[in-house]
C-alpha cells in the first residue's frame, strides 16, 4: 500500500511538473510573440504587418498565432498594453522614491518628454495611434479593459503625488489644483506624442524645433507649480 501510494505521489509530482513546464513554455511562447509583435508595429504601418510576419518573427507557425490570438486587433491591444505597463512601473517606482511631490511631477514631465531616442518616438507613435483608432476595434472596452484598467491605475498615482505634494507645501494648495496639475500633465503628454508624430516634419520647418517647442511648454508649467 505504501509503495503504491508512493508510486502515486511521484507520478502526481511528475504530472505537476509536466503542466508547469507546459505553462511556462506557453507563457515565454506568448512574451515572444508580443515582443516580435511590439518591434513590428511600432517601426511599421499597421496595415502593412500580417500574422504571417508575426510568426515568422517569432519563430511559430501562423497556426499556433491563431491560437493565442484570433484577430490581428488583440495583438494591436496586446502591444499596448505591454507598453503602457512599463509606463505604470515608471510610475510605480517615482511614487516611491523619497523626492518631494513637485520634484515627482517635474520627473513626470520628463519622462512623458517623447523625443528622447527613436525608440521612444516610434512607441509614442503607436500609442498615438492606438488611442485614436481603439473606438475601431470591435467590442474595444472588453478586449482592451486591462489597457483601461492600467491608465486609470496611473491617474490614482499622478492624484496620489499630488496630494503629497500639497502636503509636504512643495505644490500649489486648494482643491481646485489637482484638476490643474492633472490637466498641465496630460496635456503635456498629449502636446509630446504629437510632436512625436510630426517630429520628420518639424525638422524641416524653421525654428523653435520640437524639443524647443516642449523645453518652452515645460517651462511654463513648472513656473505655475513653483507659484
Amino acid at each position: 500500500m505504501g509503495y503504491q501510494l508512493h508510486m502515486y505521489y511521484n507520478s502526481y509530482i511528475t504530472g505537476g511538473n509536466v503542466m508547469s513546464k507546459q505553462q511556462s513554455n506557453r507563457e515565454k511562447r506568448y512574451q515572444t510573440i508580443i515582443d516580435s509583435a511590439e518591434r513590428l508595429f511600432t517601426k511599421n504601418s499597421w496595415e502593412t504587418v500580417q500574422m504571417q510576419h508575426i510568426a515568422d518573427a517569432a519563430g511559430i507557425g501562423v497556426a499556433t498565432l491563431f491560437r493565442y490570438f484570433p484577430k490581428k486587433e488583440l495583438v494591436i491591444i496586446a502591444v499596448a498594453e505591454q507598453l503602457l505597463s512599463r509606463e505604470l512601473g515608471f510610475f510605480h517606482a517615482i511614487q516611491e522614491k523619497k523626492l518631494s511631490g513637485f520634484e515627482k511631477i517635474e520627473a513626470i514631465f520628463h519622462q512623458y518628454n517623447r523625443l528622447k531616442t527613436p525608440e521612444v518616438i516610434d512607441e509614442a507613435k503607436f500609442i498615438d495611434r492606438f488611442d485614436a483608432n481603439i473606438g475601431d476595434i470591435e467590442d474595444y472596452e472588453t478586449a482592451a479593459a486591462k489597457y483601461f484598467e492600467i491608465r486609470k491605475e496611473i491617474a490614482v498615482i499622478v492624484k496620489n503625488i499630488v496630494q503629497e505634494g500639497q502636503a509636504d507645501g512643495s505644490l500649489p494648495q486648494g482643491a481646485s489644483m489637482m484638476d490643474e496639475i492633472m490637466t498641465m500633465i496630460n496635456n503635456f503628454g498629449l502636446f509630446a506624442r504629437k510632436l512625436a508624430l510630426m517630429n520628420d516634419i518639424l525638422e524641416l520647418e524653421a525654428t523653435p524645433d520640437a524639443k524647443q517647442q516642449l523645453s518652452i511648454i515645460h517651462d511654463m508649467y513648472m513656473v505655475r507649480l513653483r507659484s
